[in-house]
């Protein structure tokens, strides 16, 4: 009767060892063992790099050391982190500048509507209301709406004031693309 139930005992710890280990090993994900369907040369501002970069199961893979040197970027490994730092992060976290990190295309289009979208409606609508107070305050207006005009008018110099901060900051990312 022991010997069955060593037997039942080895079996049933065989069979969860072996399940767990094999849901363990579907949760490590890895390159190991996937397919490469094609390799790519790698050019980094005109500069072709010696290490070659490669698509894995339909994801770019490119050569980091390769990619970091050619930029003048420092590359350190520790364990399974690989960290990249350029001249330039230093400076970019400096900045708060929110728009630093878009694309010219992105920039380009939102200073178009900071400009054609915020900045006109509110000076064209900043000027009727200051053309306004002007005649209310000659025709001697009640006093309360003389004040809600300057209140108003007050509103529009707010968000114009902003929203020329915002081109300037956008021009200037811009600007540091070029």
């Amino acid at each position: 009767m022991k010997k069955v139930a060593y037997i039942a005992g080895g079996i049933l710890i065989g069979f969860v060892l072996s399940t767990s280990a094999g849901a363990f090993a579907d949760s490590v994900k890895s390159l190991v063992g996937k397919k490469v369907s094609g390799e790519y040369t790698v050019i980094v501002n005109g500069q072709k790099l010696a290490d070659k970069g490669a698509v894995i199961d339909g994801k770019a893979n490119v050569p980091v050391r390769g990619i970091s040197d050619a930029l003048g970027a420092d590359i350190k490994v520790e364990g399974k982190t690989i960290t990249v730092t350029t001249a330039d992060s230093e400076a970019l976290a400096a900045t708060d500048n929110k728009y630093s990190g878009r694309s010219a295309d992105s920039l380009r289009e939102t200073i178009s509507i900071l400009k054609d979208k915020i900045l006109a409606p509110n000076l064209k609508e900043r000027e009727e209301v200051s053309a306004e107070l002007d005649k209310l305050r000659e025709a001697n207006a009640d006093a309360a709406l003389i004040k809600e005009r300057e209140t108003q008018l007050a509103g529009y110099d707010e968000r114009i004031a902003a929203t020329k901060a915002d081109i300037a900051q956008a021009e200037a990312a811009l600007a540091a693309l070029k």
